[in-house]
């Protein structure tokens, strides 16, 4: 009994300790939310289990029963380990938060490090410096440097800040397609000229195999996909048998259409089930005018297109 004792006060000592620690954490907390997290967090993490560990030294100081003790005991070290695991693992995470966020968190070698921060920062110099060491083209966990670049939360704006680093990369020798998927949906052409200058691919394909250009039809914005058109895109590619013109009509892209009908795309190929350019049109002007409302003016210019295209033919 006494030898549990040897056991049991200490390991109650370091828990009493780590809840007057949270406590004192809780008392600092600056946040100034009053939405009762605060108060939820002080109930769950430092009253509840301070009345448990009180009971679990009442029941051990007042109990003569080895059995009882020893309960006591497996409270104290249950919720000691639970807290000191809890701990860890906030660190670790917290610590991989913070390298991701500046960068360093997604590459495994020293110098992959210096340059993932280094692109974070938009530090050219030290990408130049650092460069030549490495291949930058290494893929670091689900990342490369050239994606990092122009990793943003809304892929569709910037403020052209990352293109120094992009043209560092790409002189380099980072892949110019790897920042592809980002730039076609960009409201600025200029990161998507800056790639297909380099030699990105305007007909580059998905893991499946499926043409760039399908998943990106409702962001593509006119200016990128002439920008496209111009340095190659097969304006006659098909996805799963749909051919692109198909997609652009359904998907009611008609700026677009009217883009590749001008193009000289082939607009007389149909799905598999049978539905055209021609047709989807007509069906979808019949809706507009069947609802009340007048076609709208790309529907309409798109319609007159097609109809001109093949008056020429």
């Amino acid at each position: 009994m006494t030898r549990l004792a040897h056991f049991f006060w200490p390991i109650a000592a370091i828990d009493a300790l780590l809840l007057a620690l949270v406590f004192a954490m809780s008392l600092q907390d600056s946040s100034g939310q009053h939405d009762g997290g605060r108060e939820m967090g002080f109930f769950y993490f430092v009253l509840v289990p301070a009345v448990v560990l009180g009971g679990a030294m009442l029941l051990f100081h007042f109990s003569a029963s080895l059995v009882m003790r020893s309960v006591a005991l497996f409270i104290v070290v249950v919720p000691g380990l639970w807290f000191a695991k809890s701990q860890i693992d906030g660190w670790w995470i917290g610590r991989a938060v913070e390298a991701d966020r500046n960068g360093s968190g997604y590459f495994a070698s020293e110098p992959m490090r210096q340059m993932g921060a280094a692109v974070v920062q938009r530090d050219v110099a030290t990408l130049m410096r650092v460069g030549p060491t490495v291949d930058v083209n290494t893929p670091g966990r689900e990342m490369t440097l050239l994606r990092l670049a122009v990793a943003s939360p809304d892929a569709r704006f910037s403020d052209g800040g990352e293109l120094p680093v992009v043209r560092a990369l790409l002189a380099l020798g980072a892949h110019a397609n790897d920042a592809m998927p980002v730039a076609c949906v960009r409201s600025d052409s200029s990161l998507l000229e800056l790639l297909l200058a380099a030699g990105a691919d305007p007909n580059l394909r998905d893991a499946a195999q499926q043409p760039l250009i399908f998943q990106v039809i409702r962001s593509l914005t006119p200016a990128n996909f002439r920008l496209l058109a111009t340095h190659g895109l097969d304006l006659n590619s098909s996805s799963y048998d749909d051919p692109l013109v198909v997609q652009l009509t359904i998907h009611r892209r008609w700026d677009l259409l009217a883009i590749a009908i001008e193009l000289d795309a082939d607009t007389r190929r149909a799905r598999a089930d049978g539905r055209n350019v021609a047709d989807e049109l007509t069906h979808q002007i019949a809706e507009e005018t069947s609802a009340g409302r007048e076609p709208p003016s790309e529907l309409l210019r798109a319609r007159q297109l097609l109809e001109a295209k093949r008056a020429l033919r």
